[in-house]
């Protein structure tokens, strides 16, 4: 796995995010038993993307885990996260016992930037909103401590987990960018990630990374100590930013893996060339289930594997 540079090494991936967005982990008014656990077709549904993976010679997936916690986390009135539900843990255990049967190797990803896009009530679930857990540093401690820290522990000795990833591209989460409303600083941003980070290495033995949503916010994670850095590109970034030499980004000598790109495109080889060329160890395939515009899972893909 990613942790020293190893050049000549370019491993192909997928992005797996999820059978139902923020539904797969812990219980909800949808789906008041819990997720994957208790939902055979569910869980089907995993299982066959996963075979598919598996026959294709693609052996890392990328899966979301709490997403922006609209199930599986259990909060007292105020918004102050008191832990896991009860059904969390099981549906973890099932997304893990799923690969594992499969051979796949999980990037499991803690969170979502959308846990911090405005809060919408739908069916009595919260979703968004919760800024807090990362600003407020009470609320930032407990949301680690209780409920980040039963999923890295669950997942510390377990060989399906590969690596960690913190969140999904958190520069979205800062004050004035994606999301009007939000209250997150630069300094509340990254204090609650090396947090986890820190928790992660406590507990667990596999390396660390976050999914930077591209090159213009490295700062951010550069002083975290990661073990390899993850940079997202979409074509709408233009070419000169996926063929910029990793060695120029300064990332103190880490590697670096492409973890998403779009699999809609018409130039998949193209983007996995390119990405080697400049230096990165791996790229990951957005995505695999997920249905909105940036998502396939293209046949060169597994042509690219079988050829290189």
């Amino acid at each position: 796995m990613w942790g020293t540079r190893e050049p000549d090494r370019f491993v192909i991936g997928a992005n797996l995010p999820w059978v139902g967005y923020g539904t797969d982990i812990g219980t909800s008014a949808w789906f008041p038993d819990g997720g994957l656990a208790r939902q055979p077709a569910a869980l089907d549904t995993l299982e066959r993307a996963f075979a598919r993976l598996a026959q294709d010679g693609i052996r890392i997936a990328r899966v979301f885990v709490l997403c922006d916690a609209r199930s599986g986390v259990v909060f007292d009135g105020a918004g102050s996260p008191l832990g896991l539900d009860g059904a969390a843990l099981a549906d973890f255990d099932a997304l893990l016992g799923a690969a594992r049967r499969y051979g796949l190797g999980l990037i499991p990803v803690l969170l979502d930037f959308h846990l911090c896009g405005p809060l919408e009530m739908v069916d009595g679930v919260q979703l968004g909103g919760r800024s807090k857990l990362i600003a407020d540093p009470a609320s930032r401690a407990a949301f680690i401590d209780r409920v980040l820290r039963p999923i890295i522990e669950r997942g510390a000795g377990d060989d399906a987990v590969i690596a960690w990833d913190v969140i999904n591209e958190p520069e979205w989460c800062l004050s004035g960018g994606l999301f009007s409303r939000t209250t997150v600083r630069f300094g509340a941003l990254q204090r609650f990630l090396g947090d986890a980070v820190q928790c992660i290495r406590r507990l667990a033995p596999q390396p660390i990374t976050i999914g930077c949503a591209g090159t213009w916010q490295l700062d951010l994670v550069r002083p975290l100590g990661l073990d390899f850095y993850q940079i997202h590109w979409y074509e709408k970034f233009g070419w000169p930013a996926l063929d910029r030499p990793v060695a120029d980004l300064g990332l103190h000598d880490r590697p670096a893996i492409l973890g998403e790109f779009s699999g809609r495109g018409s130039r998949i080889t193209e983007v996995l060339d390119t990405a080697k060329r400049a230096g990165y160890e791996g790229a990951l395939v957005w995505s695999v289930l997920s249905d909105d515009e940036y998502s396939a899972y293209p046949a060169d893909l597994a042509d690219w594997v079988r050829t290189r």
